[in-house]
């Protein structure tokens, strides 16, 4: 069994972590940090794509939580700091333009 933190790899039971993280986004925060790069004040979202990006939202999120455990796992740490944030971010910003 994986029990890396910070391991975007499947466990033994098939099961990935992505899929064991329960947190989401609300609607109205994501709608809302849309509409301020709108350019036109008519444009409108649907639902199909609102959840989406709150789906992709997640992933990313998930997924900087987990590199910054990972790197504090790597430096023998219990706490994840802002340290560990830092140093991973501009990895993942490259992974994902």
């Amino acid at each position: 069994m994986n029990t890396n933190p910070g391991s975007s790899k499947r466990t033994d039971d098939g099961d990935n972590t992505y899929s064991k993280v329960t947190t989401e986004f609300q609607n109205n925060i994501i709608k809302e940090t849309l509409r301020l790069s709108y350019k036109d004040t008519k444009t409108k979202i649907t639902e199909e794509a609102l959840e989406l990006v709150k789906e992709v939202t997640r992933v990313m999120v998930v997924e900087a939580a987990m590199r910054a455990a990972k790197q504090a796992f790597s430096e023998n740490k219990t706490t994840v700091n802002v340290n560990h944030v830092e140093s991973m971010i501009l990895q993942m910003m490259l992974d994902f333009p």
